[in-house]
């Protein structure tokens, strides 16, 4: 048996985000994702069983490139705002310059995908985010991070973060160093003691 093609596997994940970005995560079907990334629905099931299996494995290649994007250049040493602004920065950066790749993640969070796997995925998610739930109990031992489960916080930081880009995107106010100032100093004060 020959061994699967990365690429084509890629460009199948990629179908998906871009079809999730026209019509939304409800209109994906086998047959609009085969045709967006060029292979015969036969060549997809090679890949993938069925269309969940596809979408689960789209939403889990998504967060591991966000997630990496997230930290670039992450300094755990850093003071805690500095730190926390960085994070920010590169979230939007990812949103701002992966569009159907944000519409994807966001549509999938809110869709019943999510539970499908959910106890699986919050473990992961909770791994690959451990920089920032240290961050932020390190703030709080410091006293300068309200007292509140972290992932409140973290969901707090997410939705803010995902409120500016899609204002962004949408055009509702022209991004600019400002805007990004201005939207993180409303996060810092809203997780501020």
């Amino acid at each position: 048996m020959r061994p699967l093609d990365p690429d084509k596997r890629e460009k199948i994940l990629k179908a998906v985000y871009v079809l999730t970005g026209k019509q939304g995560l409800a209109s994906v079907t086998i047959a609009g994702i085969s045709k967006i990334a060029a292979v015969a629905a036969g060549t997809l099931y090679i890949y993938f069983k069925n269309k969940e299996e596809v979408v689960q494995m789209a939403y889990a290649a998504v967060e591991d490139k966000m997630t990496q994007e997230m930290y670039r250049d992450f300094d755990s040493s850093a003071p805690i705002k500095e730190s926390l602004k960085k994070i920010y920065i590169n979230m939007l950066n990812y949103r701002l310059n992966n569009y159907d790749e944000t519409i994807f993640i966001d549509q999938y969070q809110q869709s019943g995908y999510i539970q499908l796997n959910f106890s699986k995925q919050l473990t992961e998610y909770e791994k690959q985010n451990k920089p920032l739930y240290d961050l932020l109990e390190k703030g709080q031992q410091e006293g300068i991070i309200k007292e509140l489960d972290a992932i409140i916080l973290i969901s707090f930081f997410d939705g803010a973060v995902r409120s500016c880009s899609t204002g962004i995107i949408q055009k509702l106010f022209p991004l600019s160093q400002k805007l990004v100032d201005d939207c993180f100093d409303l996060i810092w004060k809203g997780i501020h003691k």
